[in-house]
């Protein structure tokens, strides 16, 4: 299984890249933004159909200012979109929250520029495209973590389409068939982590998946 390492030492930026004693895939990612200083970074990757979070803190605690460099080193094999949101909080506070993405492959060493911008209200919970009341990609959808940095849920197939007075949702792409299980998105409009049930063309049953929903092109989709 893929495996990402964020290594987050948080300092202030030096003269050496945190990926430069690194082998295999990695990337170098400077955390800028209009705030004054933090006391922890919490990390969201997404990439190969595979999410994960990560946080720290300064070194010897206390806080430090922006902006930081951190380093994310993954295993991949070929060549890997990488999604990345992050969140800047001081005293259990989220001052601000930013992404970026990059495509990495194996040995491969990249720069990534990420800024920290104040977020806008999201109710704790929910479903949002990037862009949409939270940071991220607008082709991903996201959930709203109270206080801490959104959740990827996934790239959507298609379109992520936003509802003001509902969850945002990815648009299914195709026609489903009666009686079979399909990854939100995958022909059924829904959440990419969450497996459901095509009843009369709606999703029906949903079921989560803890670690990932997997579309197959010739078979029902299933959990990870």
């Amino acid at each position: 299984m893929n495996r990402a390492l964020a290594c987050l030492a948080l300092a202030a930026c030096g003269t050496d890249g945190p990926c430069d004693d690194r082998a295999g895939a990695c990337i170098a990612i400077t955390v800028e933004g209009d705030i004054s200083r933090i006391d922890q970074l919490e990390v969201d990757l997404l990439y190969a159909g595979l999410h994960r979070t990560t946080s720290s803190r300064p070194s010897g605690g206390g806080t430090t200012g922006l902006p930081l460099e951190l380093a994310i080193a993954i295993d991949v094999s070929a060549e890997t979109p990488v999604g990345i949101v992050a969140a800047g909080k001081l005293s259990g506070n989220v001052l601000g929250t930013g992404s970026a993405s990059t495509t990495l492959d194996a040995n491969l060493h990249t720069t990534l520029s990420l800024v920290l911008a104040p977020p806008d209200d999201c109710t704790a919970g929910a479903l949002y495209c990037g862009g949409d009341k939270l940071a991220g990609d607008p082709e991903t959808l996201y959930q709203c973590n109270g206080g801490g940095v959104p959740l990827a849920r996934g790239v959507c197939l298609g379109e992520c389409a936003i509802r003001p007075n509902n969850d945002d949702t990815c648009r299914g792409v195709g026609t489903c068939v009666e009686g079979g299980n399909y990854c939100g998105g995958d022909k059924l409009d829904g959440d990419p982590q969450t497996l459901y049930r095509c009843t009369a063309g709606a999703g029906t049953n949903p079921r989560l998946c803890t670690d990932g929903c997997i579309v197959n092109k010739d078979a029902d989709d299933r959990c990870r």
